[in-house]
């Protein structure tokens, strides 16, 4: 089982010019979870939504199993479950209603749909509200519903785009958990600005920018791009604004003695008494996104 992205582009036409969304991608998705990382506007959307066949590139070709899957057409879309950024629901919907519609768009038998949907309840913490309407929900909630849908047909190929969104911490650990157990058989794709998202449980990552792959590899392999470059230093409070502008920092704490310790990217030298630190994802990710904070 395998996903193919060679040399895709997706090009929007406004009145002056023409906006490349995505640029020259090429992709070999394999099972496992993947991580797709970048800023918000990076291109990530319009390059799932083209994954999931709902938009086609202007230019290159996607395969599944070495076969275009404009050829598929229904046999593809059965074996994909997608969680879009933002998923329609309507208002009168209770979430058992709304799982066993799904269930009916994707052509399960009643007494198959029943049994996945009590299990998905169950795996996401949803069975005490399965009579409750999904407007009324809190929005870790609504996106566990989201998260449900998309599993109904338990899909080969899982594509999530910014899945963590209004999930709390302890949710997000459950999540991230859940998608290593589903990702033994199956291809996963999580699109995020999030590094925590992706940074322990993705088999390969896959960074986007201005709708370009500008790297892809495992996380020890881009973190190792990090060494030498992250720093850790004790610093003056008075003396934070200089520092700001001269190094960019990642993270900075005050400490009891009121010192302020500071992590950030550039040389051993920029700061004195600075020390080497262990890098993270974090780093690289902040390296490459010089504006974003994580």
């Amino acid at each position: 089982m395998e996903i193919t992205l060679e040399h895709v582009s997706k090009h929007f036409k406004d009145r002056k010019n023409i906006k490349k969304a995505v640029d020259d991608v090429s992709l070999h998705l394999t099972p496992g979870v993947w991580g797709l990382l970048g800023a918000n506007g990076s291109g990530k959307t319009t390059l799932m939504r083209m994954i999931c066949g709902i938009m086609k590139p202007s230019t290159g070709r996607i395969c599944y199993d070495g076969v275009e899957t404009d050829n598929l057409g229904d046999s593809y879309r059965d074996i994909i479950g997608y969680l879009p950024q933002e998923f329609g629901f309507y208002p009168e919907f209770t979430v058992q209603q709304y799982l066993e519609y799904i269930s009916a768009l994707k052509g399960l038998a009643d007494r198959q749909a029943r049994q996945k949907i009590d299990e998905l309840l169950v795996q996401l913490s949803l069975e005490d509200v399965r009579r409750k309407r999904i407007i009324k929900l809190s929005g870790g909630m609504k996106r566990r519903v989201g998260i449900g849908q998309a599993l109904l047909n338990d899909p080969e190929f899982l594509v999530l785009d910014e899945p963590t969104s209004g999930l709390d911490p302890g949710e997000r650990v459950r999540f991230r958990n859940l998608l290593s157990e589903l990702a033994h058989d199956r291809i996963v794709l999580i699109s995020t600005h999030i590094v925590s998202d992706v940074e322990y449980i993705a088999t390969r990552n896959a960074i986007m920018k201005n709708g370009k792959i500008l790297q892809t590899g495992t996380t020890p392999e881009l973190v190792a791009q990090m060494e030498g470059k992250v720093f850790e230093a004790e610093i003056d409070p008075r003396q934070l604004a200089e520092w700001d502008h001269k190094v960019q920092i990642v993270n900075l704490r005050n400490e009891s003695d009121g010192s302020v310790s500071l992590r950030y990217l550039g040389n051993q030298n920029d700061i004195p008494n600075a020390f080497p630190a262990e890098p993270r994802l974090e780093d690289l990710y902040l390296e490459l996104f010089p504006k974003t904070r994580t």
